[in-house]
């Protein structure tokens, strides 16, 4: 079953590529063709029910005729039979007479003794059993009769021949006419059909092609008109207008990136060439020229971070590390990571608390992992108050497990809460700290990659980050 409909689905695809390839003439003239084959399979299938009910009529009849020949001449004897069909004076008559009959639409037999000898009708009919059909030529037409032969039980028998129904004839000359009439159709309104369509689309064309050039000279304010659902191009212009919204996004994230750049390096590299001019002016003392290199080292190497940090986020972006997703002790990694930053939160004053629940598992990077846990404790390491109380907590939830990382305090204002995952974004308050605004950027993406959610809790008394992730049961 499941190879069908992988078979059929393979079939369906390349169908489709197949039809996309076609030009319109190609498409309308296969379209056209097959609904011409379908409405001659429907005449043909009506025709030939119609036809077959008109048989079963014609057998009925048939099959009814020779069991009352065969009454009347048990019952009453032959005179009655003669009488009856009226061949008293010919109760044996010749082939001519046969055809004869059988032209003027009468029904025709022959009655044979337990002997084979002719008692009365059609010298020329020979016994046959069951159904048969038969063609005879008669003053230059061709007559298509059907018969049946039965033989009785006291040793008697009986074939009888009828012309065809004349309205099967009829059926049949009225079916090829409707089929003639059909493809005469098809012939004289294809090329109108054609002709309308080609002109249609056209003007559809030029006029979302007249749209497109307004819209390049503002592609970031300017969008395709929304076209109905039965609209020619209703799919175009909605992935027209979806890739346009996907290139302002991505030119704005360039503008910001580009700023964030250009903020980030201005401020170390001016602090880099003022080294450089006292390391100039202090040449001659050591202990200075020292500090100067250290300084000087400490802004480089910050300048290096930014642009690790930022091929760091590109290739979580990339999606290439999902390929390499095992199955990780979610518990145990949170954990181990959160007791060893214990003590680094001890040293600056400040206190964390770890609830981590056993045996929550899923699949992930634990590499990435670390660093999604590590960045949310450096920052709030970094912004918390003095003496804050921070927290990590993994709870296991129907659906996935819970990981929320927060603080006391003071918090981040409702109205930025918004931009906090851009990347290079820095609220006024951070900028007093060293960093690049890439740390949640990082952690974004990395909860993206991971299938996860993350959301800074709004009305919290300190930055809480909240995190969905889903889980390997």
């Amino acid at each position: 079953m499941n190879l069908l409909k992988q078979s059929e689905g393979v079939v369906m695809l390349f169908l489709n590529k197949l039809f996309n390839k076609l030009s319109l003439f190609s498409r309308l003239f296969i379209t056209s063709l097959l609904l011409l084959i379908s409405f001659i399979a429907v005449l043909y299938f009506y025709a030939v029910k119609q036809v077959s009910a008109l048989n079963t009529e014609t057998r009925n009849e048939i099959t009814t005729h020779i069991d009352e020949v065969h009454a009347l001449y048990k019952e009453d004897g032959l005179e009655a039979v003669l009488d009856e069909y009226e061949l008293e004076d010919t109760p044996k008559f010749d082939h001519q007479t046969f055809l004869s009959r059988l032209d003027e639409h009468e029904i025709t037999f022959a009655l044979l003794s337990a002997d084979g000898e002719l008692i009365t009708g059609a010298e020329s009919l020979t016994f046959q059993n069951g159904w048969h059909r038969k063609r005879y030529r008669f003053n230059d037409e061709m007559i298509q009769a059907i018969g049946f032969g039965k033989r009785f039980d006291d040793g008697t028998s009986l074939i009888l021949q009828t012309p065809m129904n004349h309205d099967i004839y009829e059926v049949r000359r009225q079916t090829k006419q409707a089929v003639l009439l059909l493809i005469v159709f098809a012939l004289v309104s294809f090329p109108v059909i054609y002709w309308v369509a080609r002109n249609y689309l056209s003007a559809q064309s030029s006029q979302l092609a007249k749209q497109v050039f307004e819209v390049s000279n503002d592609p970031s304010n300017q969008r395709l008109e929304e076209y109905k659902s039965n609209h020619t191009f209703y799919g175009l212009g909605k992935s027209i207008n979806q890739m346009l919204d996907e290139m302002t996004k991505v030119h704005k994230q360039a503008q910001t990136m580009t700023v964030g750049i250009a903020h980030d390096l201005k401020t170390p590299l001016s602090r880099v060439a003022n080294r450089i001019q006292m390391m100039q002016q202090d040449l001659d003392d050591k202990a200075h020229m020292l500090t100067h290199i250290d300084k000087a080292n400490s802004e480089l190497q910050s300048i290096v971070q930014t642009f690790s940090n930022l091929i760091r986020l590109n290739e979580i972006e990339s999606g290439k590390r999902k390929a390499g997703f095992k199955l990780l002790n979610v518990s145990d990694l949170v954990l181990e990571l959160s007791e060893s930053y214990a003590p680094v939160f001890e040293d600056a004053g400040k206190q964390l608390t770890i609830s981590v629940v056993d045996g929550v598992r899923c699949l992930g990077d634990a590499d990435l992992l670390n660093q999604l846990i590590s960045n949310l404790l450096e920052n709030a390491l970094r912004y918390s108050e003095e003496q804050a109380n921070v927290w990590i907590r993994l709870q296991s939830q129907f659906d996935g497990a819970r990981l929320q990382i927060g603080d006391s305090g003071p918090g981040i204002n409702s109205e930025i809460a918004a931009f906090v995952f851009e990347r290079f974004y820095r609220a006024d308050y951070s900028r007093k700290q060293p960093g690049n605004g890439l740390g949640l950027s990082i952690v974004k993406a990395i909860c993206d990659l991971h299938d996860a959610t993350i959301t800074l809790l709004p009305n919290q008394a300190g930055a809480v980050f909240d995190i969905e992730l889903p889980i390997e049961r």
